[in-house]
């Protein structure tokens, strides 16, 4: 069985969208995966920019030579249900960058 996961993407203004992962959904795999996105992109917009920072996750993760990918946007729904563990990455317009975590 695998260990699904799913990541929350959202931005003050209610945006929100919702990553999948199939299988290896442990936080030792997500969070390093978020971190290096949310590092690499930090300091290049003035606000969330919800769409450019999960076009840029997806993008990095992407690897030419699997058939299926590691992650995929959630299309038609916002989570499968049976996800093992779900993830949040959010706008904090205070600290004026991302922060990201394990949904309790």
């Amino acid at each position: 069985m695998s260990t699904r996961a799913n990541i929350k993407f959202s931005s003050p203004h209610g945006e929100v969208i919702h990553i999948d992962r199939s299988h290896d959904g442990f936080p030792e795999n997500i969070l390093p995966d978020i971190e290096k996105v949310v590092e690499l992109c930090k300091g290049r917009w003035s606000g969330s920019e919800l769409g450019q920072l999960v076009s840029a996750f997806l993008g990095y993760h992407f690897e030419a030579n699997r058939r299926i990918q590691k992650y995929e946007p959630c299309i038609g729904y916002e989570k499968a249900g049976d996800e093992s563990y779900c993830y949040f990455v959010r706008w904090n317009d205070e600290s004026r960058e991302y922060e990201f975590g394990v949904l309790e």
